[in-house]
């Protein structure tokens, strides 16, 4: 990594952030990340020590940023939506909703309808009292009010259904989102928890060695410099062409990215059931043809 140091003694920029516990950076300095594109922030400020700094990113980021979480939002009886984030949406953002208690298999959607400032969360079914929904607003350039802790993929290791995965310094009150990178059936995710340095996943079955989960987990900013930004975001809406395996053309998308894929609408419980990201494309496996009445949202991750 090389680094200006800018006359003032206080500013300083190059292509990669300081790492975690340099020294020589006073408390308060600022760093420009050069050449900063896609979703990066290209702001960072040392919230750390002289003897061992911590650069945070603030102000806002190049691309789609999460602009707030919601949830997780306890459930009732008798009505398959919910109202989320009240005047804290707009018509442009990216709403992604995941389950953070559950019970069954049954799916999530999440729009912002027409001329409103809240998601709206639709379930396959009435959820009742056993679910739990969490949301995620995606805004672009944006001042995030959530950055990534961590992201990746994991290859189940099985024996239940439940499945562990060690994500060090996750803490409770951090949020989740996944989707299966690869399976073998069409098992379903059911929930995400974030618990002290774990992510547990539930599905509705023994996931065996054959599966692995994409994850991402977000925090709020400002206390941590983030792994991970977010790429590229979009939503696909499928032809009338297409099959039960969408292919999203993401130009400059690399195989070694994160993808999350959530419903944006669906009238149906098809579920989707994997998510594999190559050169320029992301190839989505859903459980049946989604035809015209279904749209996906889906963020593409990349490490910092």
């Amino acid at each position: 990594m090389k680094t200006t140091h800018f006359p003032n003694g206080v500013c300083c920029g190059g292509t990669s952030v300081p790492r975690t516990g340099l020294s020589g950076y006073s408390p308060g300095t600022l760093y420009s990340l050069k050449d900063a594109s896609l979703g990066q922030a290209p702001a960072w400020i040392n919230i750390g020590t002289y003897a061992s700094c911590l650069f945070v990113p603030y102000g806002p980021v190049m691309g789609y940023g999460v602009h707030t979480v919601g949830g997780p939002l306890d459930c009732t009886n008798g009505s398959t939506t919910s109202q989320m984030l009240a005047g804290m949406v707009i018509p442009t953002d990216l709403c992604f909703a995941g389950m953070f208690e559950s019970d069954d298999n049954d799916q999530v959607q999440c729009t912002v309808p027409a001329g409103k400032n809240y998601a709206l969360v639709t379930n396959s079914a009435d959820p009742l009292v056993a679910h739990d929904f969490q949301v995620a607003v995606l805004r672009d350039n944006c001042v995030p009010g959530w950055d990534i802790f961590a992201a990746g993929t994991h290859t189940t290791v099985g024996g239940a259904a439940a499945e562990a995965i060690t994500v060090t310094g996750a803490l409770a009150g951090d949020l989740a989102f996944v989707t299966y990178g690869a399976t073998n059936d069409t098992d379903v995710i059911r929930k995400a928890v974030v618990t002290a340095d774990t992510l547990t996943v539930t599905c509705d079955a023994d996931p065996s060695t054959a599966h692995s989960i994409h994850y991402v987990i977000f925090r709020p900013r400002g206390s941590f410099k983030p792994s991970h930004y977010i790429a590229y975001a979009g939503t696909h809406t499928p032809a009338d062409a297409e099959t039960a395996t969408i292919t999203t053309t993401v130009t400059g998308a690399l195989a070694t990215d994160v993808a999350i894929v959530a419903w944006h609408t669906s009238d149906d419980a098809d579920t989707i059931l994997k998510a594999v990201v190559t050169a320029n494309t992301l190839t989505t496996t859903l459980s049946a043809d989604p035809v015209v009445a279904h749209a996906l949202n889906y963020m593409i991750l990349r490490a910092y």
